[in-house]
């Protein structure tokens, strides 16, 4: 376990889901019924940096929806957290777009995540960049805070929302002085010094971060199987499950309970393969904020217009083109898929995975991508797939979702 890293129990995780926090559907939905869901959901990794309390909680729920937080300037283009991780019905804390819309109209470069479940990973967005916060005062770093440091990004982002720390944190000493206090007392001592920014700013990281922990999946029918209700699952779901774990060996990025690689007991550079997903063409577009190119990759120009992922954290060429592993859990919820928003067809993402294309989807962009496929990926290729083995994959990944509507 990483050191300043503790478990959150479940029965404290009840508590919270009963003062109301956010997770997939329902208790007793997918046929399971009542706690036998949260019998086998993991524990939920909290930073000792960052204690979880009800108070954080709520102050990062309404942080997450405040579209103040975006360029005071942008006026009615003005977005918040949940503009593109939405908690509606049917969004899945995403949004539902190729790519999001910051202020102004500017569209951002890659599709939105979905937050579901995303406590339990060691770094954020598609490439990993954001891993921890570092102290305001001490300079140390604060091991576990990847929420923390992503929170704080999108704010900064010319394409998202496009403000500073200093007029986020005029506004939330304004608007939320007496939550703020209540959920982070010792702040304090630091208003009105040459630290209240720094602090303040994290602070607003901090409880959204509280926030997005609390959003979770465990209770769709996979869970409810897992945890004896035989019948959670159809016939199909369980041939597809066997599919799942032997000949598709998609158990090698995507192992329960997470169905992902990039957690937080791994370690720090693992989660991330290229799939040669194919480029959607928006690459060569302009960056609304300033007119350039979305990606110039002026360090390596024979690349331009190309999405080099984890390779813009790493500098490591054999990172290019490699992207985090994203979660397999709500996809029904989160559509389009993969980096760039490639396929809103769950079957064809699906089915591009074990086969490299989709049977009647070809577009110019196909085989147009980066970097190396990984073995691991080419191996599965490599093997043979039936039109029913690829629709019994699909039906048990459905399993993995459980109600897209939020409490």
């Amino acid at each position: 376990m990483e050191k300043h890293i503790r478990l959150l129990t479940i029965p404290l995780l009840l508590l919270f889901v009963v003062i109301g926090t956010v997770h997939a559907g329902k208790r007793g939905g997918g046929g399971g019924g009542g706690s036998a869901f949260y019998q086998v959901a993991p524990q939920v990794p909290v930073p000792e940096s960052n204690p979880l309390t009800p108070e954080k909680i709520q102050l990062g729920r309404q942080l997450f929806r405040d579209r103040n937080l975006s360029d005071p300037s942008a006026g009615r283009t003005r977005v918040s957290c949940s503009t593109c991780h939405s908690g509606m019905m049917r969004l899945g804390f995403s949004d539902g777009r190729v790519r999001s819309t910051g202020v102004f109209g500017r569209q951002g470069k890659r599709n939105s995540p979905t937050v579901f479940d995303t406590a339990f990973l060691h770094s954020q967005f598609w490439d990993g960049r954001a891993k921890n916060l570092v102290d305001p005062i001490s300079g140390e770093i604060l091991p576990g805070t990847s929420l923390e440091a992503q929170a704080l990004g999108p704010i900064l982002d010319p394409l998202e929302m496009n403000n500073t720390p200093e007029n986020v944190v005029r506004y939330v000493l304004r608007a939320y002085r007496s939550a703020l206090l209540g959920a982070f007392p010792e702040i304090q001592q630091y208003l009105d010094t040459q630290y209240e920014v720094p602090i303040v700013y994290q602070a607003v990281g901090k409880a959204i971060a509280s926030f997005e922990r609390t959003v979770l999946s465990f209770n769709s029918p996979y869970d409810a199987y897992v945890a004896g209700n035989a019948n959670a699952l159809t016939t199909q779901q369980v041939q597809g499950l066997a599919l799942f774990e032997g000949k598709g060996n998609c158990i090698s990025c995507h192992a329960a309970p997470y169905f992902n690689d990039a957690v937080y007991t791994n370690a720090d550079n693992t989660g991330f393969h290229n799939l040669g997903v194919f480029r959607q063409g928006f690459e060569t577009d302009t960056n609304d904020a300033n007119g350039g190119p979305l990606f110039p990759n002026t360090d390596l120009p024979e690349y331009e217009g190309y999405d080099l992922g984890r390779y813009y954290v790493t500098n490591d060429f054999a990172d290019i083109g490699r992207f985090k592993t994203p979660t397999l859990r709500q996809l029904l919820c989160t559509s389009p898929y993969f980096h760039n928003g490639k396929y809103t067809s769950l079957r064809d993402a699906v089915e591009f995975v074990v086969r490299g294309t989709v049977a009647n989807a070809r577009d110019q962009f196909e085989g147009d991508f980066i970097g190396t496929i990984e073995p691991m990926i080419q191996s599965i290729r490599n093997q043979d797939w039936s039109e029913q083995e690829i629709n019994n994959l699909t039906a048990f990944v459905r399993s993995l979702s459980g109600s897209c509507r939020s409490m």
